[in-house]
Formats: C-alpha cells, structure tokens, sequence
C-alpha cells in the first residue's frame, strides 16, 4: 500500500488557511477602503480648492465692475463727456485732474488692475493710469472706440483687448464714453499660484474659447495637452485635472495635479497595506515552522521508523524529547522493535532449520536422477567390447557419483561444482559420440573457493541434453559461457535444439519467475528446483550479512530463460557479486 505522504501536515495547513484566510482578506479590504476613502477625500478637497478659487477670481473681476461703474456715474465724468465748447478750460483742467485723481486711487487701492482708462468719444482722447501711477492720455479713432463698445454684452462685462483681459464697462446714461479696466496677468497668476502650496501643479485660465489664456505651461506643454480633458499625460509623467467655470467670458479655470501626489495618501495605505501582508506572511511562515517542528517532524520520525521496520531492519531506535507529547509514542515504538526483534529472530531460527531440511529435500530428488542411465551406457559399452571407453566411463561414472553422494555437504566450493559439471559433460561425449560438440569456458581461479549450492550447474546441462539434444542425428552444439563483471558471475547454458516452442519458452520463463517470488505450491524438480534452492540460500547470506551491498533476495531470478543466439534455450545462472 503506498503511503500518502505529509497528509496530517498538509491537513493543518489547510486549516489553518481556512482560519487565517478571513481574517487577512478583511484586513485587506478595511486597507483597500481607507485607500480609497483618502483618494475620494483628496480628490474632493482639491475641487473644492479649485471652485473656491474660481469664486474668488469671479468676485475680484465683480468687483472691479462694480467699482468702475460706480465712477461712471460720477458727475465729473460725464462733465467731460460734453462738447469741450461748452465748458471753460478751468473748468475742463479741473474735471480731468479731478478723473485722474480718482484713477490713481482706484489704481493704487486694486492690484488686480493693470490699467484703468477712460474714453471720451468726442474729444478723441483717452486718460488712462498704468502701473507707474503717473497719469497720461492718448488719442484713439473712432473705430477702436466702436470696437470696445459694439457688442457689449452688460451682463458679461468682461473682453480680451490687445491680448489683454479687460473689463468694458459703459455709463447707464447717454454719455458717449465708456472705462476699460485691464486686468493684471501676474496678480491673477498669483492668486492661482498660492491656492494649493503643497502640491506642484500647472494651472489654465481660458477665457472666450482660449482667446486669452493664463497658465503656466510652456508651449510645449500646452501641444501635448490639447482638448484633453480628466486624465492626462505632460513630458511623461500623469496628471489629473479639476475643472471650474467662470460666470463671464465663457471661462473656465483648470488645476492640473501630478498622479504621484495625489496618491501619496492613498500610496501610504497601500505601503501599510504591504507592511500587513508581509505580517502576515511571516505570522504564517512562524506557524508552518513551529509545526513542522512541533507535529511534522515527529511524525516522519516515526513513518521512517516503520519504514525500517517494513524493510525488515529492527536496529532502529528513536531517541527520546523530553517535554514532547510525542516521547511516550517514542518510548512505546522503541520497545515495540524490541519486542518484535526477538520475536523475529526465534522466528528465524525455526525458518533455518525448516530452510535446511527444504534443501537437503531438494538435493535428494536429484541424487537418483542420472543413475540409471549411466549404467545401461555403460553395459552397452562392456557389451560391444569397448573396454578402454568403459573404464574411461568407470573412472569418469566413479567420480561423479562420488560427488553426489556427499551429503553430509549442503553447499560445495564453486571450482568442485564446476569441475562435477565438466565430468557431466565427459559422460555424454562419451555417450553421444559425434552426434554433438560441447564448448566449455574455464571458470576463473578467483572463484574456486567460493561456496555455493551443491548440485546447481549439472541439472542445466541434463536438460539441454535430455530436451534440446537428444533427437539431434548430428551437428548438436552445446556451449557453457562464464561471463565475470562488477555484478556478479553468469553462467550461460545454450542449445542449438530445435524443438523449443514460444509458448514452451514463455511457460519455462514463467514458472522461473513464480518460483523466484515464492510460490512453493507447483512441483520443485529439474531447474525450478535450482531457482528454488538458489533462493533459500542467498536469502540465508543476506540474513548472516546484512552489511553486504546487496539487493534483497526476494524477486530476484537467479536463473533465469531465453531464446539462445543458437536457436535453442539458453539458461543464464547468476550468482551475486555482494554475496560473492
């Protein structure tokens, strides 16, 4: 059953997800709203600021009309409104000190005005006061003078004159004169100037569709910003705008605030609402930690201890925590391998011993197998009176069946199985004549001493000869390859037998395997009895050597079948290096 890894861990970390997920989504909506909050209540201020502004230009331009056309109804005037023949020259000197007099207070009183001049449509002249405050006159023509006064809207006093803004204001009587107040560009620019003294802004005054345009953006600036309007871009940088209309002239009054400082509130929550989020990530990577440490990890402690176990290693011991909930379950794990050590190794002692009896079991059903026909070859010899060859057959017959009569001995030196397997092979050259050729590798020296299982390399060569050769007439070939690597040894039996089937291959390859991972019920005779045998004794070496690097017995083929390069069956022997 394969083992959910971390599932508890993963588990506590969904929970606590589930636990701490509302609360940092709220948390972050409360800072998400604060934000927005001080974005709205910044952008709200500034327009305020912007309409208060607009309000305090439109009573700075009403009261300059106001004041104007208070002094268009002054008697002295309109006095000079009338035909110069009518009045004296002191009295004509008198009105104009007089008017300049007054245009001088009102100048001096307004900072707001530039210029104030008078115009009398009969004489043709036009006293006027500029920023100097020295009283002056000039001559105009009838057609400047229609151009101030022709389509003057009373209601809408304000004009641009000579690229100036000007009020027109004309008296209520029939006086054919009228006053032009030009307005000062730097005072009004400096009443916009200092409406907002925390902010870099740019500012527009447009009055009369741009006809005269107050500001501070340079030329450049002005072709970028076009007829946009809201939401803007200057040399890169992004502005916001706020918009308040003038009652006269058609004007409109716009502020333009960078987006950068607009948003410095509203950033300020954004920075807090990182500052919470990185509380919060740390609040949870302290939590993971301290449970990996406090649960996790005691827990894997204890699926590597059963994963020991399952491997079938008991040596494993969990070191004691003192003040941990988790040292009792250590202390009860430690004496429950002890106990199952023990337990385990009576257990072991009674498989060896049932292990050995299964051998010396095995090894017996082989003893008899080549009997029988030993001797009715050589009684055929003695027969045809073949004297050499039968006690060539005796001594070789002598030998083998003195190897096999051992025993007393379950397991042999690897050079004697060998050579036992080559006296094997002796016989029946000697019992099949020409019919078939026999190839031998030798065995290398290293391996002479090593112990094995008696009896594992003759019963091999019996089946090739009793199935692979035996109706071969002539050219029957027999080859015994050692192969030597890093791995281990392989010994290669191969037949050129013609009589091997697919389905019989696969049957031979399948009962190997079957046998291989355990299964005890089917017949244990001729090579399935070697694959059996080869079983219990490297399991049993495994045991006595558990240091050995070596895989587990369990599974492993240590004889295994396929098609040989010869046509007929080839059976591959392996013995382990880690055991060898």
């Amino acid at each position: 059953m394969k083992q959910k890894k971390n599932i508890t861990f993963k588990k506590l970390i969904l929970l606590f997800a589930a636990v701490i997920l509302p609360f940092l989504l709220l948390g972050m909506l409360i800072i998400h709203q604060n934000s927005a909050s001080a974005r709205s209540r910044s952008f709200s201020a500034i327009q305020e600021e912007t309409d208060r502004t607009a309000a305090a230009l439109t009573d700075t331009l009403e009261q300059l009309q106001h004041t104007a056309a208070q002094m268009a109804e002054q008697a002295n005037l309109k006095e000079l409104a009338r035909l110069s023949f009518l009045m004296t020259p002191y009295e004509a000197a008198k009105n104009i000190l007089q008017l300049q007099e007054q245009q001088t207070s009102i100048r001096n009183a307004n900072p707001y005005i530039e210029n104030f001049v008078i115009y009398y449509l009969d004489r043709l002249q036009a006293f006027n006061i500029k920023g100097g405050g020295m009283p002056s006159f000039f001559e105009f023509t009838r057609e400047e003078y229609k151009e101030l006064s022709s389509g003057h809207d009373r209601f809408d006093f304000l004009a641009v004159y000579d690229q100036k803004l000007t009020e027109v204001i004309l008296p209520t009587s029939s006086e054919a004169f009228l006053i032009r107040v030009d307005l000062s560009s730097p005072a009004i620019a400096a009443l916009l100037e200092s409406s907002f003294s925390e902010y870099d802004y740019y500012y527009l005054l447009d009055v009369f569709d741009r006809s005269y345009e107050l500001t501070n953006f340079s030329e450049e600036q002005l072709e970028q910003l076009s007829d946009k309007a809201g939401r803007i871009s200057i040399d890169g940088t992004r502005y916001y705008s706020f918009l308040a209309t003038l009652p006269y002239g058609d004007g409109k009054l716009e502020f333009f605030f960078p987006e950068d400082q607009l948003f410095r509130d509203s950033r300020a929550y954004q920075s807090l609402y990182l500052y919470f989020g990185l509380i919060v990530l740390a609040a949870c990577c302290l939590f993971l930690l301290g449970s990996y440490s406090l649960i996790h990890k005691p827990i894997q402690t204890l699926v590597s201890g059963f994963q020991h176990i399952n491997r079938q290693d008991y040596s494993i011991r969990i070191p004691s925590r003192r003040g941990s909930d988790f040292d009792y379950l250590y202390q009860e794990f430690n004496h429950m391998v002890g106990e199952l050590e023990v337990l385990i190794e009576k257990n072991y002692r009674q498989q060896l011993l049932l292990s050995k009896a299964e051998l010396k079991q095995l090894q017996a059903q082989i003893n008899p197998h080549f009997l029988y026909n030993s001797f009715f070859l050589l009684r055929r010899m003695i027969h045809d009176e073949l004297y050499e060859e039968a006690g060539e057959m005796a001594d070789t017959l002598g030998l083998y069946f003195q190897y096999i009569t051992r025993n007393s001995q379950d397991y042999m030196p690897l050079g004697k199985e060998y050579h036992h397997a080559m006296l094997y092979c002796e016989l029946q050259r000697l019992r099949f004549g020409d019919r078939i050729l026999i190839e031998t590798d030798p065995l290398p020296s290293k391996y002479d001493q090593i112990l094995v299982p008696k009896l594992i390399i003759q019963p091999i060569l019996e089946n090739a000869f009793n199935y692979g050769l035996r109706d071969k007439v002539d050219g029957g070939l027999l080859r015994m390859k050692v192969e030597n690597n890093a791995s281990g040894l392989t010994i290669s039996i191969e037949d050129n037998g013609e009589d091997l089937s697919e389905d019989r291959l696969i049957q031979i390859q399948t009962r190997l395997k079957e046998t291989a991972d355990g299964n005890v019920l089917q017949e244990m005779s001729g090579m399935l009895n070697i694959q059996r045998r080869l079983c219990i004794y490297f399991r049993e070496q495994e045991k006595e050597h558990p240091a050995a690097e070596q895989k587990e017995s369990a599974g492993v083929e240590y004889l295994r079948a396929q098609r040989s390069e010869l046509g007929g069956l080839c059976m591959r022997l392996y013995l382990p290096g880690g055991i060898l």
